[in-house]
């Protein structure tokens, strides 16, 4: 296969002592078995899973989806139970495992969930919004496992996040907590903003003071209808200011990757950024499944251009939305989700295997078969790079394989 690929013996044997990659490319071939070849190409386990640790947070903002707040009441697991969730995923393959909420924080076993992860060989990373990683928390999260912080900053100014985060002074304390991720020199620091129509202006300052305190990846999300989320709607972009907004993110992208430094920016929730990449650079350099291109820091510094190699020649097998594909969502209580804001349980992990629930669920299977996608998606000459995003075709039109309505672009024929 990687000689298919244009990729030398070398280069294999460093790929395979990564553990990470190893791991990946095993899923991939449990996939295969699974469900035969197919385009786009579903892994044997979810790669990664987002689990919302707790529904409880000390910030009550107006876009979240989980509908979070400091007095939330919603069934959580037990440090027991947790454990146990925690190994029935790394029986099933996953690699890597996302602490969010909520905020994962709030949960004093927040520590001890993140060394059962890391001890059970998956990659753990942690959503937060920051307000609560002072100097000794960021510590105490590096030595339980924790290798990459992702932390929310919805503005350049004080006023313009504190809006979005409903809470006065977050900015400063999201600021602090970010800081103090940068001294800890985590292997990734990412910072999120979610764009409405409040903040778009501020676009560009807010990447610049990502970077300059640090943050070495930079997501734009948009609002997404779900919990608060949907009476948030009101502050969505138009789709102009939306391509605006994607190309300002892609030209910091694609500067970062020609010139080798600099914060890398990727889009979620927005497949269509792939498209914009691949039509801006005439196929060369773009994204992949929202958060991969193979210039990722961690892969040059040890593969160089390999990788990224690689990622241009699997885009159709691997990209787009990532539901029943590579990824899914868990709640506090041990459900299986399709994704982190679809409310459907496909089952819980206290009960079943997540192998079991990942590879028989009717749901997950219908969404995997993107043949069959409808509408503008299905006529769109980039359907097998981009595809649509899955969760607002099914709010949208009440089927998870329609058109994608939050798209900017309509499709290309």
């Amino acid at each position: 296969m990687f000689f298919q690929l244009g990729v030398n013996d070398g280069v294999v044997k460093r790929l395979l002592k990564d553990s990470l990659i190893r791991k990946c490319m095993l899923s991939v071939v449990k996939g295969i078995a699974n469900f035969g070849i197919r385009y786009p190409q579903p892994a044997g386990a979810p790669i990664t899973i987002v689990w919302n640790f707790t529904n409880r947070c000390n910030l009550n903002c107006l876009h979240c989806h989980q509908d979070s707040s400091p007095t939330s009441s919603h069934s959580e697991l037990t440090t027991f139970q947790a454990f146990k969730v925690i190994d029935n995923m790394s029986d099933a393959g996953v690699a890597i495992l996302t602490f969010s909420g909520g905020e994962p924080l709030l949960r004093s076993d927040i520590y001890d969930a993140i060394r059962r992860a890391d001890d059970n060989g998956m990659l753990c990373t942690i959503a937060s919004n920051g307000t609560l990683i002072t100097p000794k928390v960021a510590e105490k999260l590096a030595k339980a496992g924790i290798r990459r912080v992702e932390i929310g900053l919805d503005g350049a100014r004080a006023e313009t996040h504190d809006f979005l985060r409903n809470t006065l002074g977050s900015f400063k304390a999201t600021i602090k907590g970010i800081k103090n991720c940068a001294e800890m020199g985590f292997d990734e620091l990412a910072v999120t903003m979610t764009l409405h129509s409040k903040n778009i202006n501020e676009l560009e300052e807010t990447m610049n003071l990502a970077e300059d305190l640090g943050a070495t990846r930079f997501y734009l999300n948009r609002l997404i209808p779900a919990g608060r989320g949907v009476e948030a709607s009101y502050l969505d972009v138009t789709p102009k200011e939306k391509i605006k907004a994607l190309e300002m993110l892609y030209d910091k992208f694609y500067k970062s990757v020609i010139e080798g430094w600099g914060m890398q920016c990727y889009a979620r929730g927005m497949t269509y950024y792939a498209r914009l990449g691949y039509e801006r650079s005439e196929g060369e350099v773009f994204t992949v499944s929202e958060a991969l291109s193979g210039y990722e820091k961690m892969f040059q510094e040890k593969f160089e251009l390999d990788v990224s190699k690689i990622v241009k020649r699997l885009a159709t097998g691997f990209g787009g939305c990532s539901v029943g594909l590579t990824y899914a969502g868990l709640t506090a209580s041990g459900d299986l989700l399709p994704c982190v804001p679809a409310p459907i349980k496909l089952g819980n992990l206290l009960q079943q295997g997540l192998k079991e629930i990942w590879i028989h669920n009717d749901l997950l299977n219908y969404v995997r078969n993107r043949e069959a996608l409808r509408g503008s998606c299905k006529t769109c000459a980039y359907s097998n790079l981009c595809g649509g995003c899955r969760y607002t075709a099914y709010v949208t039109h009440g089927d998870w394989l329609g058109p994608d309505a939050s798209c900017p672009f309509g499709p290309k024929t």
